[in-house]
């Protein structure tokens, strides 16, 4: 039996109801994840001045001299790849894209992938 003005219900749940700073906590834990979710891939076109069919390869090179990590998306040809770059931010892609250009002996051309994508199905 319960003793007069107790409270009737489960124990485990009181200091949880009265614990406002707790929840607070859990909020800004919840934001704070929230903020720090990298940018989306920074989606890119290489000309390769020397053909290259060999994805892993392309992937390797690009990854090296952009000095940021690379995923390999598709080729147009064996000249022409699509990659994806997958920077901390929108300078450091600035940075990733400024390297690229640079190397003119690995590359003919690079320019953001501007191309329109129809949504996934």
């Amino acid at each position: 039996m319960h003793a007069r003005g107790a409270r009737a219900g489960p124990t485990y749940t009181a200091p949880m109801l009265r614990s406002p700073l707790a929840a607070l906590m859990f909020c800004a834990l919840g934001v704070a994840a929230c903020a720090v979710e990298p940018p989306p891939p920074l989606r890119v076109l290489v000309k390769l001045a020397q053909p290259e069919t060999d994805p892993a390869v392309i992937a390797r090179t690009v990854e090296r001299v952009a000095a940021t990590p690379v995923s390999y998306l598709a080729a147009t040809s064996p000249h022409w790849h699509a990659l994806a770059l997958r920077c901390a931010d929108a300078a450091a892609c600035d940075e990733a894209l400024r390297r690229l250009r640079a190397d003119t002996a690995t590359f003919a051309a690079v320019q953001r992938d501007e191309r329109r994508r129809s949504p996934a199905p």
